[in-house]
């Protein structure tokens, strides 16, 4: 197996960069959106850009979002404007404010703003202390809202409890 020259790979590194970045700047048509940043062991570019493959301790922002996997494929739209869709495989961990959630994939649909978290046996969400699981999650991302399906269980702390009961012992007296 003979070695690529150097000047190769640095030339593939920047076609695949310009072949991203329209896809990340012009996505949601001229739309105020936050930049999209992607750190990982290895990536690899398909069908001329419109699938990106970046796979080994994969570490994802988008604004508030944060999302890690093990594989992260980026679909982009046939013209390479949009993001059409995201999928996280294996080990996936996602944070966003103080909500968490976990499992073994998740699909990111840019135009719905919603991911959709599955796992085998269950995939988990959680905020604070209160921690809800179910087979598949569905994150509302514009609505800051999710539901639970296939086998839901949920675990939910009283707020304040301390307060309360300091509370009512001031009435009291």
């Amino acid at each position: 197996m003979t070695k690529a020259p150097k000047w190769i790979y640095i030339l593939t590194i920047v076609l695949t960069f310009s072949l991203l970045i329209p896809s990340i700047l012009l996505s949601k048509e001229g739309e105020n959106k936050d930049p999209l940043e992607i750190t990982s062991e290895r990536m690899r570019s398909e069908d001329g850009g419109i699938k990106i493959i970046f796979m080994g301790n994969v570490v994802g922002y988008w604004g508030d979002l944060k999302i890690t996997s093990d594989i992260l494929e980026i679909y982009n739209t046939e013209d390479k404007k949009e993001t059409e869709e995201i999928i996280a495989i294996g080990n996936v961990f996602i944070t966003r404010g103080l909500k968490r959630g976990k499992g073994d994939k998740a699909i990111y649909i840019d135009k719905l703003q919603k991911i959709i978290l599955t796992g085998t046996p269950k995939a988990t969400a959680w905020e604070e202390s209160n921690m809800i699981e179910g087979r598949e999650l569905i994150f509302l991302l514009e609505k800051d809202r999710f539901f639970a399906n296939k086998r839901v269980r949920m675990k939910i702390y009283p707020k304040d409890k301390k307060d309360k009961k300091g509370k009512s012992r001031k009435n009291k007296k």
